[in-house]
């Protein structure tokens, strides 16, 4: 696939730009693609439903080899692999909706896939050379082999730096692999681990270990050295696998380097990139779960003789699901369609849809909770299982505080360098469906209030904003708001468009104007926040605490 490099939008939107490339018309597949994919998920949908039962799962703390097979015998582990190498040869987009349909029945199950394709198998899909491709890829595509990703240590978490396992280069070519991993997903039935260690530089031989690059190994789970301890007990996804592995001086083949030596950390970057964007959508199908569970007991349940969706505050809380849960699908389907037409810069967009996505879940796994009052708390229902699930979801894959960082570090490179970004042709509020006009106004005034906020903070002193979390955190809120806002005014213009879809014209308009009004308060309480802070009081509140 060629590489595009259209300007990306979050970048942008720290300047004040909205450029209309980045994101209109919205990315939609192709008819055939549509297709195929409907298809697809229509057979994991009828498959789940009846294989996978999410409370046993749950209660059992273990998913059966029988489903775990039954996701190889669909085809699902391979659904990324060319076909040349016994894949299904499907994009992102795809593979995002078939995470999104799995998790909709089981949060647990979802995670074998992401743990196998969207974690370990990355590495060598991008950066294999092609003999390690004719190898391993064929194997993870039919489930003959399971791959888990072997990143976290007890000390290199949200600071990769802090990574000490180490490689040591062998008189034959070989390496030997030593160090702890902790917290890896399908390690308990993993056959093979993507395993990031430290390696001399040959142009330092003499650095300590933390100045040493990072390279990445496939390591055999089944080579002597290799040792995984008992499942950990967690408070969520209960069913899935995580387990501390640890490498005593594991003899690995040269041959089983993966990329170039010391280039392990990009690695790494680039695959958690594409794993945060399937995060996001899985959390869209716990999302949906959990909004109809919660609109069949709001219309079941009938509180002071009558039906207790018809409250106020009960609407509030089931229309804020359908708004979000469309939010959701907003912005994650738009970063699905920039990376299938090859957009080489996604990086911030992927982290925008995992912050809002999980975050999303979070609020609304409580409030669906919330509408079926004491029967939710009960592990008889679903609703409680959904939340315990949905925890882990704002820590897994770079925690989403590291992720604003990220996301405001990116935003302010151009100030820090002191050069501006390309310019193209700006949307409009005439680039939309007439009836988003008076949204989509509203967005593209929030947008330049955010490039005014953003210059006037770097014109006082960048190099502060840096060493500044809480502000940094303002920004990127504001910008991952903007992000989806302008996401679901692409999707429902896009929606809005055909003659067939006219019948639904209101409901789709009322849908989109609700959630993007509700992305907008969003981006107001962050600047609000920005220009009058806490962050004073708040620091002399813990200095107190700790001294």
């Amino acid at each position: 696939m060629s590489s595009i490099t259209t300007p990306s939008l979050v970048r942008s939107l720290f300047l004040g730009r909205v450029p209309a490339a980045s994101f209109l018309p919205f990315p939609a597949p192709d008819a055939e693609t549509k297709q195929t994919t409907d298809e697809i998920v229509e057979m994991v949908q009828a498959w789940a439903a009846d294989a996978i039962d999410p409370a046993a799962i749950d209660a059992n703390k273990s998913i059966p080899k029988e489903v775990i097979e039954g996701l190889s015998e669909l085809g699902l582990l391979g659904l990324i692999v060319p076909d040349e190498f016994g894949g299904v040869s499907m994009g992102q987009y795809t593979y995002s909706r078939v995470m999104e349909a799995v998790a909709n029945r089981c949060a647990s199950t979802v995670t074998v896939i992401g743990g196998h394709m969207g974690l370990c198998m990355k590495p060598v899909l991008l950066f294999g050379d092609d003999e390690q491709k004719s190898r391993w890829l064929p194997a993870f595509a039919s489930g003959e082999a399971i791959g888990s990703f072997a990143l976290t240590e007890a000390g290199a978490g949200s600071d990769a730096g802090g990574l000490r396992s180490n490689a040591e280069l062998q008189p034959d070519g070989s390496w030997k692999i030593s160090g702890t991993k902790c917290m890896i997903t399908n390690a308990g039935f993993a056959t093979v681990f993507a395993v990031f260690a430290r390696t001399p530089d040959p142009e330092n031989p003499d650095a300590a270990l933390l100045d040493r690059p990072i390279s990445c190994f496939f390591v055999d789970a089944k080579a002597e050295g290799v040792t995984v301890s008992a499942e950990e007990n967690k408070m969520g996804l209960c069913g899935s696998s995580t387990c501390e592995v640890a490498f005593d001086e594991v003899s690995v083949p040269a041959n089983d380097l993966i990329g170039e030596r010391g280039g392990g950390f990009k690695i790494a970057l680039i695959t958690l990139n594409t794993g945060r964007h399937g995060l996001a959508a899985c959390c869209i199908g716990q999302a949906k779960l959990a909004t109809d569970l919660a609109f069949t007991q709001a219309t079941e349940r009938k509180q002071f003789g009558k039906q207790i969706a018809k409250f106020g505050l009960i609407q509030e809380m089931l229309a804020g699901m359908r708004a979000d849960v469309y939010a959701m699908e907003a912005g994650t389907h738009l970063a699905a369609g920039l990376i299938d037409r090859g957009e080489s810069d996604y990086l911030l967009e992927s982290a925008c849809c995992k912050i809002f996505a999980t975050e999303r879940l979070w609020t609304l796994a409580n409030d669906a909770l919330q509408v079926a009052g004491g029967m939710g708390f009960m592990r008889e229902y679903p609703f409680e299982r959904i939340v315990r699930d949905a925890r882990i979801n704002l820590i897994f894959e770079g925690t989403n505080q590291i992720l604003r960082t990220l996301i405001a570090g990116q935003g302010l490179r151009p100030f820090f360098k002191e050069v501006e970004s390309e310019t193209t042709a700006e949307a409009t509020a005439g680039d939309f469906a007439p009836q988003l006009e008076p949204e989509a106004v509203a967005a593209l005034a929030m947008a330049a209030k955010l490039g005014e906020n953003t210059r006037r903070l770097a014109s006082e002193n960048v190099r502060t904003i840096l060493r500044d979390q809480p502000t940094q955190a303002r920004l990127s809120e504001t910008a991952v708001a903007l992000y989806t806002a302008f996401a679901i005014l692409a999707k429902a213009t896009a929606e809005l468009a055909p003659e067939s879809n006219k019948s639904r014209a209101n409901e789709i308009a009322n849908l989109a104007r609700l959630s993007v009004r509700r992305r907008l308060r969003g981006a107001e309480a962050a600047l609000a926040l920005l220009a009058n802070p806490d962050t004073d009081l708040e620091g002399l509140v813990v200095a107190a605490t700790i001294e």
